[in-house]
């Protein structure tokens, strides 16, 4: 007798665990990209790989501060207070969490240039089309103050094989700003997109700094959100292991 209780208590044990793993892990579904974008960029590279052409120094352009997506609707300019402040020199991480929206929303009256959030509407299962909507803004500034560009409202798509990160406003219109190199992508078995690399200047931005578009100035990577298991769950299993544990008690009172 108990020989079987302990086998049944084994067997219950063993269920629970087959439980909570099949309530925590996500099932394969290949659909729109999600997850959280991490851009980091390294200013001291970020500045010696460009000019200040608009300001006439010789020295060049960084990353002053960055907004992140709760600021989405925040019109940027040199006067726009808050954000976090970026060191000069080394490197510093910024989230730029995907847009879940799939079409883009555009709010002009946010500062003078407008705000939009731009759309994901890319299949994790076919990177060739659409694009990956990002949330975030950037203040730039250059040597001295004297010169001041606020890229925001940006895009990840591939052109000809090429991952580019492009800013929109009612300005510039969508323009590229940094290009992927040396990428690493693949899909996982849940579906999700993972997409890393190296960043360089490129289009426009590149041209109204002078930058060396060859020069790696930060890195990128594209991660699944962790999903979180609700309250419920955890007092789900934390109820059922501990009737497992009186089961346990009574079956060595048995013995």
């Amino acid at each position: 007798m108990s020989s079987l209780k302990n086998n049944s208590f084994k067997l219950a044990a063993a269920a629970g665990v087959v439980v909570l793993a099949g309530i925590m892990a996500p099932t394969a579904n290949a659909a729109l990209v999600t997850g959280n974008a991490t851009i980091t960029i390294d200013n001291t590279a970020f500045s010696a790989a460009s000019v200040n052409v608009l300001g006439g120094y010789p020295n060049g352009w960084v990353v002053a501060k960055h907004w992140g997506p709760s600021d989405n609707l925040l019109g940027i300019s040199g006067s726009t207070v808050g954000g976090t402040t970026l060191s000069t020199t080394g490197s510093t991480a910024m989230d730029f969490s995907v847009n879940t929206n799939t079409t883009t929303n555009s709010y002009p009256t946010a500062g003078t240039y407008g705000r939009t959030e731009q759309a994901t509407t890319m299949d994790a299962s076919n990177t060739s089309v659409g694009q990956i909507g990002l949330s975030g803004a950037w203040l730039l500034t250059s040597a001295g103050g004297s010169g001041i560009l606020a890229p925001y409202d940006f895009s990840l798509v591939k052109t000809a094989g090429i991952w580019n990160i492009r800013s929109f406003d009612n300005g510039f219109s969508t323009q590229n700003f940094l290009k992927l190199t040396d990428v690493t992508e693949s899909v996982n078995s849940n579906g999700e997109l993972l997409l890393s690399g190296n960043l360089k200047w490129t289009g426009l931005w590149a041209g109204l700094t002078g930058a060396n578009t060859n020069a790696v100035v930060g890195t990128f990577n594209l991660a699944p959100a962790a999903v979180p298991v609700p309250a419920a769950v955890w007092m789900f299993v934390s109820g059922m292991f501990g009737l497992l544990g009186i089961a346990r008690r009574k079956s060595t009172l048995a013995a």
